[in-house]
């Protein structure tokens, strides 16, 4: 290779460097965007729709199984007649307040399952439906004890950053 043929070589590599470390400088940011959104730990019980408004990557590191208590065994027959019966799971582990909120949005669009209740006495929250909350409601336990009521169309992602980062999760 003469000393052009090398100077050519280097410059093009020099080029391909250059281009490679912005796209992973760009990567980088986005990622780490990502992971500095605030999370908390916790635990919900959902269908899986509500499960589906959680994206794939935040699954990954998430505990789940079928949920076979006598609560979840109650919210399959509520389930709306002609439709599948569904299976109510239940999942432990660290979510974007981003998720749990679209998770939570799509719990309140269940009508059929009630209210949500998100009880910050426990660590981590618990997060689940319950038949004898209005179905538009949130309803939130402190972890005082003391109880909040919100209609769903006035819960907002701020609201429930506010509980659950203030709980410690």
């Amino acid at each position: 290779m003469t000393g052009r043929e090398s100077f050519q070589a280097l410059k093009i590599s020099r080029r391909i460097a250059v281009i490679a470390l912005s796209l992973a400088g760009l990567a980088g940011f986005g990622s780490r965007s990502a992971r500095s959104q605030e999370s908390a730990q916790v635990r919900i019980q959902l269908d899986q729709q509500s499960l589906n408004a959680i994206p794939g990557d935040e699954r990954t590191g998430l505990e789940g199984k079928e949920d076979t208590s006598a609560a979840a065994e109650d919210l399959k027959k509520r389930s709306p007649p002609g439709k599948a019966i569904p299976i109510i799971y239940l999942i432990v582990g660290v979510l974007s307040i981003p998720s749990v909120w679209a998770a939570i949005q799509e719990m309140l669009r269940r009508h059929e399952y009630g209210g949500v209740v998100i009880d910050a006495r426990t660590i981590p929250a618990n997060i689940h439906h319950d038949p004898s909350v209005q179905a538009d409601l949130v309803m939130v336990i402190h972890a005082d004890g003391s109880t909040e009521t919100v209609r769903s169309t006035l819960a907002t992602e701020d609201f429930l950053k506010a509980i659950l980062i203030s709980h410690g999760g």
